[in-house]
């Protein structure tokens, strides 16, 4: 009988979720030969379960993104007026966030697709929500755009500045090995934005002022801006990114 009483309490449990109605299913329990019964009963419901946990994950995005902005903002300034944000999506069978643009009339307006997987990991979770939010202060739209390594540096650095003020300076280390052992040119491309921002914190936000899409940012910029930063570290900055 431990299956049929399973089953109850485990019905009962859905029912105050919502997903199944206990009254309808409890019949089915009367003894253990009913247990497949329902289960197979349940699986009808699988799709409410899909369902409710793809519309917590989207909206646990946009609280951290809505949370999150203003400071990216106080950072890094304000997103360009052609970019429009229209929401998250998240799939099973992609590995990392990213962008996606589908209306060439409306080149930056865009979605951000994110990883199921990425939910199991709270860190990373908050990493690419910061990542994502400072890319779309100037995306990249329609089109695409070569983007230099200043570009991903700075969302490197967001993410960073983010896993500290919540999880603390042994989360932030722990993330930069990771990229140091994993993914290389982002941790190369944060070291030198963060040397830049050390010299300037107000670098990003004032050549920005002279090229509201950062990736667009050249040399001349550098001074047009007031931004005074050692030529090395300059020429490195925009170099293309490669990953």
């Amino acid at each position: 009988m431990f299956g049929c009483f399973f089953v109850e309490a485990l019905l009962k449990v859905f029912s105050l979720l919502g997903i199944v109605h206990y009254a309808k299913v409890a019949p089915y329990v009367a003894c253990t030969v009913h247990v497949h019964q329902v289960l197979v009963f349940f699986g009808l419901n699988k799709d409410k379960v899909v369902a409710d946990t793809y519309s917590i994950e989207v909206n646990k995005l946009k609280k951290l993104r809505a949370a999150w902005l203003p400071a990216v903002e106080f950072l890094f300034g304000e997103a360009v007026e052609e970019a429009t944000f229209d929401g998250f999506y998240v799939l099973d069978d992609i590995t990392k966030p990213s962008a996606v643009f589908e209306q060439a009339d409306e080149p930056y307006r865009y979605k951000i697709q994110m990883p199921a997987r990425v939910f199991s990991n709270d860190v990373m979770l908050l990493a690419d929500v910061i990542q994502e939010t400072v890319r779309g202060q100037y995306p990249v739209g329609f089109d695409g755009a070569k983007i230099p390594a200043l570009c991903e540096g700075v969302a490197v650095f967001g993410a960073i500045t983010a896993i500290k003020q919540v999880f603390g300076e042994a989360s932030v280390d722990s993330y930069l090995n990771g990229l140091r052992e994993q993914a290389f040119p982002y941790y190369d491309a944060f070291s030198y934005v963060a040397v830049l921002l050390a010299e300037d914190p107000q670098a990003i936000k004032k050549l920005r002022t002279v090229k509201p899409f950062l990736y667009q940012v050249e040399r001349a910029d550098f001074d047009t801006a007031q931004v005074d930063i050692d030529r090395k570290i300059k020429d490195i900055l925009l170099l293309a990114f490669r990953a």
